[in-house]
């Protein structure tokens, strides 16, 4: 062999080796960095998604925190080889070793992290229903007690849990005085602000938020354009109604005064009467008979009273005819028998005048 046949072969080595060790230098650095990028993103997802935290703030604070932890697993593996063959997860090395140790806490804290992030993450959790009511876990499976198989938690359930937690404050009963200027929907987005269930009777109860009517357990519904129509045409003809009753009440109480009012007159004119005023009396149940022609008190009072005062009047034309006043004795006479058809005296008187009158006139 030549010496440039050497010298060639050794240059085609020393150029596969370098292209070796570039391959293996980005290798290492693409694996290095998806790693680290995955391993953030991982932790980051599950503990934003189940405590609710912003994820802005969770990746800034797991970048911050995993510094120790990524500077271990570097220094654990000695470069990508041993990052690729993953020789510090298939023995018991890693608790010998420093760097070992700190990975093994770092992945206990991020279990224990996703344990504190899922107390309250019900939308991740399974749940079983038992005989002892709903029971829940982090994982699928069956319950250890009853064997029931976990499904993931529906909004039903979440709601029930929270609500026995103490989490979920009840809705309250809302009093709507005018259903046409009551503010049921949101103005900006439209979206229902008032909750109601229907009663046996028909009416509605309103409240302030989605779940059940604390009394009944009924499930309540959003309010709609609709029911709002509905509740609105039952007000109206519910304060028809209220009217028409009022109305009804007023004439009731009316004639409840008027009533009272008539009793009262009769009473007055029965003590006219007694007290010997018959034109009092009768003028006192005039008044009564023209609103109440039935009224028994006064048509009796007034009776009697046409009675006295064509008695008055027949001695009123009795003293006339004696003082030769034929015409007034006459009108007196004509006046009592219109009173009391069944006076005799008065019939007598004014047959008596108009027999003396032509007499007197010759």
């Amino acid at each position: 062999m030549t010496e440039s046949t050497l010298l060639r072969m050794t240059a085609r080595v020393v150029a596969v080796i370098a292209v070796l060790l570039l391959l293996l230098w980005l290798a290492k650095e693409a694996f290095g960095g998806h790693f680290v990028l995955s391993t953030i993103a991982y932790v980051v997802d599950n503990l934003a998604s189940r405590s609710g935290l912003s994820p802005f703030l969770v990746r800034g604070v797991i970048i911050l925190v995993t510094i120790p932890f990524f500077w271990a697993v570097a220094k654990f593996t000695g470069g990508v080889m041993g990052l690729l063959n993953l020789t510090w997860g298939g023995s018991l090395g890693i608790y010998d070793n420093k760097y070992g140790i700190v990975i093994v806490v770092y992945i206990a804290f991020f279990f224990g992290a996703m344990y504190w992030a899922s107390l309250h993450a019900y939308a991740f959790k399974y749940c079983a229903e038992t005989p002892e009511g709903t029971k829940v876990s982090d994982g699928p499976g069956k319950d250890p007690v009853y064997g029931v198989e976990r499904t993931p938690c529906n909004f039903g359930q979440i709601e029930g849990i929270r609500e026995i937690e103490g989490n979920l404050r009840a809705p309250q009963e809302i009093r709507v005085a005018n259903m046409n200027t009551f503010q049921w929907f949101d103005g900006v987005t439209g979206r229902p602000l008032v909750w109601y269930v229907m009663r046996q009777d028909g009416d509605y109860k309103f409240f302030d938020r989605s779940g059940k009517d604390p009394n009944t357990g009924q499930v309540l519904q959003p309010i709609t354009p609709e029911i709002v129509q509905q509740i609105r045409q039952q007000q109206k003809i519910k304060e028809e109604a209220r009217k028409q009753r009022d109305a009804d009440q007023a004439a009731k109480l009316a004639r409840s005064k008027e009533f009272s009012d008539f009793q009262d007159l009769s009473t007055q004119a029965q003590v006219q009467f007694d007290a010997g005023d018959y034109k009092a009396a009768k003028e006192t149940c005039d008044r009564v008979l023209i609103k109440d022609k039935g009224n028994a008190p006064c048509t009796t009072i007034r009776q009697h009273a046409y009675v006295k005062l064509a008695q008055e009047l027949v001695k009123q034309g009795q003293s006339q005819l004696q003082r030769g006043e034929f015409n007034e004795a006459i009108w007196s006479a004509e006046k009592a028998i219109g009173m009391d058809p069944a006076n005799t005296n008065a019939a007598k008187l004014k047959q008596l005048a108009v027999q003396l009158k032509p007499h007197a006139l010759n």
